[in-house]
């Protein structure tokens, strides 16, 4: 289905997740589905006392969202919108609607900050590239939309041919015309093994298709590297494969890391093992 998949609570943060979407789907021609979930078990609804209040909810979030999208068709005609309200978990919801629709990506906002609501939203932020099958887009939250022309993809060059999902990277690279650029950082030979030659012949084979670059970096630290690169390479995008015991959670974890630049400014394109 040539859609993005945008959930929306109505906040700031889901708008500017919106808005990139929107300009996205104007360059590359996709539609948009505008999706809402009702967590009724949220202590949001905790004082709603039966069925009716909760029918009520229900009704006045499909009238708001109606109402944003006839706003939003009207301001975007090239675009076709359309929106959908269910009722249960976040993730679970958005999982089974991906797994209904295949999207082309599903688009979220993160905000990084930490506290409150913001925390929330990080947290399912990280949930969703960590559960979501289908590709993630998470969108910080100062983020604009820009031609995606340089790629970064982060690869610790371990099990290349089981874990690197080859035919999406392959299906976004050439969607947006861009040039991959495989980042590998190492500290003192400590990720160096017996294997690591024949992995990186894997992974130029994998690639041969593919317009692309390998990028070696030594730095102890793995999130500053990457940030560095990104900074300094002019990426447009990151490319991350969640797996058990990653560093991809630790890059919004301010407690064993910098606050990443590219937050304010480069979106993350999750996706996972074939």
């Amino acid at each position: 289905m040539n859609t993005l998949l945008i959930p929306t609570d109505f906040s700031p943060i889901a708008d500017n997740a919106l808005q990139y979407a929107i300009d996205m789907a104007k360059k590359y021609q996709f539609d948009i589905l505008l999706y809402n979930v009702v967590q009724l078990s949220t202590p949001d609804f905790s004082h709603l006392a039966n069925v009716d209040d909760f029918s009520n909810i229900i009704e006045e979030v499909k009238k708001k969202m109606d109402e944003k999208v006839t706003l939003l068709q009207n301001l975007h005609p090239e675009i076709t919108f359309s929106c959908e309200v269910e009722t249960g978990l976040l993730i679970d919801c958005i999982n089974d609607k991906c797994n209904q629709i295949n999207p082309i990506a599903m688009l979220m906002g993160i905000t990084g900050s930490g506290t409150g609501m913001d925390k929330l939203i990080g947290s399912n932020a990280i949930l969703a590239m960590k559960h979501i099958k289908h590709p993630v887009i998470i969108v910080p939250k100062d983020a604009s939309f820009k031609s995606i022309e340089n790629i970064c993809l982060a690869c610790d060059l371990k099990n290349v041919l089981t874990s690197t999902p080859l035919i999406e990277i392959k299906v976004f690279t050439k969607l947006f015309n861009a040039r991959l650029n495989v980042l590998n950082i190492d500290y003192k030979n400590r990720n160096f093994s017996a294997q690591t030659s024949t992995e990186l012949q894997n992974l130029e084979y994998i690639l041969e298709e593919v317009n692309h670059e390998l990028h070696f970096i030594e730095n102890e630290n793995v999130s500053d590297a990457i940030n560095d690169f990104i900074s300094t390479k002019h990426m447009d995008m990151l490319i991350m494969i969640p797996k058990k015991h990653s560093f991809f959670e630790s890059l919004f974890h301010k407690s064993k890391s910098k606050e990443m630049a590219y937050q304010s400014h480069i979106p993350i394109l999750a996706l996972h093992q074939d």
